[in-house]
């Protein structure tokens, strides 16, 4: 169970990543203040008492993470294939003793989200931004389906792991695939207009 403590010390190690993150890539200057409250709203429930389940995690899930297999039917994809989740490590760039520790499963589901805006440009969809939105909230509603709980009822956790996510995008693509940084840096975008 997540309670004051580890929330305050989550929205703190999402907050240092920001700054780090900014330091180095001067395109989220712009957008610190908006993305640091998405990490101050979170800290504040948990000042209010507020706590949430944890459990281990994936903690790198992405669609490049799960498998769909084939549905033994037509071969049109339709319907009756099963998701398969791959590549269990997490991000090997943390540390083992972060890696197992408890997280709240919203992580997973945020890095899951912040892909299909991956795959929407990848894509080339005409409308990419709609296109990720509905896919966005197909994959919640399907989650609360099987789950019994909609992540995007947690509006200030979603949206800070989300955030933390996209921080994160903008610094690996600036550092590795520069072409692809506006991908997450749109993500930014629309989180700093997002209040929760």
């Amino acid at each position: 169970m997540l309670r004051r403590p580890q929330i305050e010390h989550l929205a703190a190690a999402m907050s240092e990543r920001l700054d780090s993150a900014a330091a180095a890539v001067p395109a989220l200057q712009p957008y610190r203040t908006a993305l640091h409250g998405a990490y101050e709203d979170l800290a504040a429930l948990g000042r209010a008492g507020r706590t949430w389940a944890a459990q281990r995690i994936h903690g790198d899930l992405h669609l490049g993470q799960a498998l769909l297999t084939g549905d033994g039917g037509d071969g049109d994809g339709g319907g009756g294939g099963r998701w398969s989740l791959i590549d269990f490590e997490g991000e090997p760039s943390r540390p083992l003793a972060e890696r197992r520790r408890p997280q709240p499963p919203v992580r997973d589901i945020a890095g899951m989200l912040r892909s299909f805006d991956y795959a929407a440009a990848v894509g080339r969809h005409e409308h990419p931004q709609e296109w990720a939105g509905r896919t966005r909230a197909a994959y919640c509603a399907g989650y609360a389906e099987a789950s019994g709980g909609d992540p995007r009822d947690e509006p200030e956790l979603l949206r800070a792991h989300e955030t933390d996510k996209a921080v994160y995008e903008v610094l690996y693509e600036a550092r590795h695939r520069p072409d692809w940084l506006s991908v997450p840096m749109t993500a930014i975008h629309r989180l700093a207009a997002t209040r929760a």
